[in-house]
């Protein structure tokens, strides 16, 4: 292939695949030493800010409220057998549902989100300071946080390194980190789709509702986390899916991955503490 102008993330080095290549000028890249999985080049970070404004949110706040609220209650009834309450950090708060729950429960609640339209919208409606912009530029004091949580964030941002050596800055000693994001090998969810479509499910589209600029697996996350000062205690899967075609897929997922230790589920549910 042609030489790529880049170098990966997680591993520095420069030799890759390529996975798809038909969004010009847009490639997605297999890193051949790690297998980490990206976007060469990135789209423009301040459109794709603007892409997350009002119409991406509309159906959370609205259509699929209750429905969301039952899997952030989840997520937060898993996250407090872990944690007794403290200070909690959302990194990429979205319309904030998580946040607000975890503040009626008793947690000092912080956020931060790249969407102007998100931040206003939890800062205005919801009552809760949300500082707009990249985590790192929130300035926040050494050891402020019991928790921080990214609730399918890691995947959108251009340096995943640098935001896992921010947050583990900001963590307390032996905090705790709580980190989704989409499985590249969630392979049922990859067939299912094939067999309905009758096409494979792309990694990256720039008419994509949701656009992902890495594609991780358990082992390139859990790299991630040990290169940045990490233990990682579970990896599992996040049931965090509403529609419920995709979450009875899932399910059959999840069963396989107990059954024989494979993780080919539809996303990553990882914890990990400070050390």
């Amino acid at each position: 292939m042609k030489p790529v102008e880049a170098s990966c993330n997680l591993c520095g080095k420069n030799s890759f695949k390529v996975r798809e290549d038909d969004e010009t000028p847009f490639r997605v890249l297999e890193c051949l030493n790690c297998g980490l999985v990206f976007v060469h080049p990135f789209p423009d970070i301040d459109k794709l800010a603007v892409h997350y404004g009002e119409d991406y949110y509309r159906d959370w706040i609205y259509q699929q409220k209750n429905t969301r609220i039952r899997m952030w209650k989840g997520r937060l009834n898993k996250l407090e057998k872990r944690r007794q309450r403290g200070d909690l950090l959302d990194v990429g708060c979205g319309d904030g549902a998580f946040l607000k729950l975890a503040g009626e429960r008793g947690w000092e609640i912080s956020g931060t989100e790249h969407s102007s339209y998100a931040a206003n919208y939890v800062s205005e409606a919801l009552g809760i300071p949300i500082f707009c912009g990249e985590v790192f530029a929130a300035g926040y004091p050494d050891n402020s946080f019991d928790v921080v949580t990214m609730w399918h964030v890691l995947e959108h941002v251009t340096d995943p390194g640098r935001y896992l050596r921010e947050i583990h800055r900001i963590l307390k000693p032996s905090g705790l980190l709580l980190v989704a994001v989409p499985n590249v090998n969630d392979y049922i969810m990859q067939a299912a789709y094939r067999l309905v479509k009758k096409r494979p499910l792309k990694l990256f589209s720039k008419d994509d509702r949701e656009i992902h600029l890495y594609h991780f697996s358990d082992e390139t996350l859990k790299n991630y986390l040990v290169k940045t000062g990490f233990e990682c205690l579970k990896i599992s899967p996040d049931y965090g899916i509403t529609e419920y075609s995709k979450k009875m897929i899932n399910f059959i997922a999840a069963a396989f991955y107990y059954t024989t230790g494979f993780r080919i589920f539809n996303a990553l549910e990882v914890y990990a503490t400070r050390i």
